[in-house]
């Protein structure tokens, strides 16, 4: 009987033992695989974001409202006012408790920079909007007038970047990633930063996992240098402004003779003494001109452009 007694409640402490690994072991799995589930959304958010945006001149509105509308999948619920309302009380509480935007895409290019090498005046965009435009069609021959002008390999002398490059909207976004295991977000508060950067304040502030993505999409459309929206979503890399046009006025590109109609423009043979001309087709290691998909609106061709008349119609 003494020994009965001695032996109570072992079985429960045994069981406690056990199972606290157990049930951290099933959390943790459940944690995975909300994880891959995020990662997968916001992927696929960015890639809608980005879609709608290489057929709009890059404009970060279209950017922001296309990615949160994507992101609508995440918190889905029975109905779609339902899974907006979940989705905004989220983005909410992500800023309430960061001080942030609750999430963050940054333009990596086309840079501010490139604006400077490569805007066009003359195109209708530029021209409706006042504002810097790089022109998107016929990149080979772009890079090839660059090259002559003595732009080694088409590399511009401000950005670094070619006219490839420069069409080439590349996109970074992070996503604030709420942990349900017990115990985690005091971890990554711990290995947060007050005073670092955008992702580790946010694991410093609210215990959250940012999570990284990127993407690149050729250009199908002009890009412009839009002025930025004030929620602070949508931020450019190289935060630098524009040049003085007083100090460093950007290149513009010589404007062409319009070939006349039905009539195919001479080839050029290269003389003996001098180098040949480029042919025109996309340098190694250079992206190759996607054809364009996007709607025609605001993608009117200038009276100047070589193919006026040719195989384009201008506006």
């Amino acid at each position: 009987m003494r020994r009965h007694r001695a032996q109570t409640g072992a079985s429960l402490v045994e069981f406690s033992i056990v199972a606290v690994p157990i049930l951290m072991l099933g959390l943790g799995s459940i944690e995975i695989a909300q994880w891959f589930f995020h990662k997968q959304s916001i992927s696929l958010a960015l890639v809608e974001a980005g879609r709608a945006a290489i057929v709009d001149h890059a404009h970060p509105l279209t950017i922001e409202s296309v990615f949160e509308e994507a992101m609508l999948p995440m918190f889905a619920s029975a109905t779609q006012p339902l899974s907006r309302q979940r989705l905004r009380q989220a983005l909410n509480e992500r800023q309430l408790k960061t001080g942030a935007p609750p999430w963050r895409i940054e333009i990596i290019s086309p840079a501010p920079a490139a604006f400077h090498d490569f805007s066009t005046s003359t195109l209708a965009i530029a021209q409706q909007t006042g504002l810097p435009a790089i022109d998107n069609t016929y990149l080979a021959d772009q890079d090839a007038r660059k090259q002559a002008q003595g732009w080694t390999r088409g590399v511009g002398p401000h950005s670094g970047h070619t006219i490839w490059y420069a069409n080439t909207l590349v996109l970074r976004l992070t996503w604030l990633h709420e942990p349900l295991l017990p115990g985690a977000k005091s971890l990554i508060r711990l290995m947060g930063k007050p005073l670092g950067s955008y992702g580790q304040r946010a694991m410093a502030r609210g215990g959250y996992l940012p999570l990284t993505q990127e993407i690149a999409l050729v250009m199908q459309s002009h890009p412009v240098y839009w002025p930025l929206p004030s929620s602070g979503k949508i931020v450019r890399a190289d935060a630098a402004p524009l040049p003085s046009p007083a100090l460093s006025a950007p290149p513009m590109l010589p404007p062409a003779t319009a070939a006349p109609p039905h009539t195919a423009p001479a080839q050029q043979q290269p003389t003996p003494d001098a180098p040949p001309v480029p042919s025109g087709g996309p340098i190694p290691d250079a992206p190759t001109q996607a054809e364009s998909t996007g709607p025609a609106h605001d993608l009117t061709v200038a009276p100047d452009n070589p193919a006026c008349g040719v195989v384009l119609c201008c506006g």
